[in-house]
């Protein structure tokens, strides 16, 4: 007997620029790329760190994923069955 397991695609997207309304969001796409490449992490990483990490639910409603090195916090949307997954920044352990 076999289990089957679906798995809801994952979207990572870190491309704010094309975000209406929000007068910061080029800013923060600066940040979390200078975030990225100052500690080395890509976007399989935060994929993988999404997927597998233990995570925990601010106040604000995003989540933070504690992952190998570093931590991930991010907002994620559910549509349909993809999850939309935006970062908001990365940090060290």
């Amino acid at each position: 007997m076999y289990t089957i397991v679906y798995v809801a695609e994952i979207r990572i997207n870190i491309n704010y620029k094309g975000i209406k309304g929000h007068k910061d969001s080029e800013k923060r796409e600066e940040h979390i790329l200078d975030r990225m490449a100052l500690r080395g992490i890509g976007i399989e990483n935060i994929k993988e760190a999404v997927q597998k990490g233990p995570k925990r639910i601010r106040e604000d409603k995003s989540v933070i994923a504690e992952f190998g090195w570093f931590k991930v916090i991010y907002r994620e949307f559910k549509i349909g069955e993809i999850r939309k997954v935006y970062p908001i920044t990365v940090m060290d352990q």
